[in-house]
């Protein structure tokens, strides 16, 4: 388990909206928070309220824009706090809007099973990889540089993402809407875990296809 001391960089998944209620995929749609979604994000900043961070970056979308507003609020100052375009959630093209079925699950595990394939409409999962993971690291060094965590306010593709990175297990992060996971070191290694809001179903099942959700 993660400890305090040893966080470098929380990633925080945005509150629901319509779309989570509709089990529809979201990728490049920019839909609100719905009323649940504004208390999961009223619930994320009372959980940082205590916590010392040196900065917020979040997503453009404003699922994400409205929840690290939310959290930011609480604080008097942050030495950073922006938007960042490369925080997007993955990019599935045509299956924005679309609901979750058999037959579009099969159409993700393709794209998860050829990484370079890109979502007719979207991106590839390595070209989201390749703009999400540079900006990963820098949050991570500019918290060894200030001494306190950074914070990440995004989409569940991106917590999935420090998953992968870190543990080679996508599906060992997963958190549910408004939930956080954390990157720490222990004994010397980068690691990450879910902290707050697990999805647990989600985890036990560790199914590839929940990448995108």
């Amino acid at each position: 388990m993660a400890k305090p001391n040893e966080i470098l960089l929380y990633v925080a998944r945005h509150g629901t909206t319509i779309l989570n209620q509709h089990n529809c995929y979201r990728g490049p749609l920019d839909p609100e928070l719905d009323g649940q979604g504004w208390r999961d994000a009223h619930a994320l900043s009372f959980y940082f309220e205590p916590i010392d961070i040196s900065g917020i970056f979040y997503s453009p979308k404003k699922r994400s824009r409205h929840t690290a507003m939310l959290v930011k609020d609480k604080r008097s100052e942050l030495p950073v706090y922006a938007e960042h375009p490369n925080l997007q959630a993955l990019n599935v093209g045509n299956l924005g809007g679309l609901e979750k079925t058999p037959e579009t699950e099969a159409i993700v595990q393709c794209h998860i099973d050829d990484p370079d394939l890109p979502f007719p409409g979207g991106e590839s999962l390595n070209a989201f990889r390749n703009r999400v993971r540079p900006l990963l690291g820098h949050g991570v060094k500019m918290a060894m540089e200030y001494g306190t965590p950074v914070l990440i306010v995004a989409h569940s593709s991106i917590v999935h993402e420090i998953g992968e990175l870190f543990n080679g297990d996508h599906s060992s992060t997963l958190v549910e809407p408004g939930g956080v996971a954390a990157v720490y070191i222990s004994n010397g290694q980068l690691k990450a875990e879910p902290i707050f809001k697990p999805d647990l179903d989600k985890i036990s099942k560790s199914s590839r296809s929940a990448i995108i959700t």
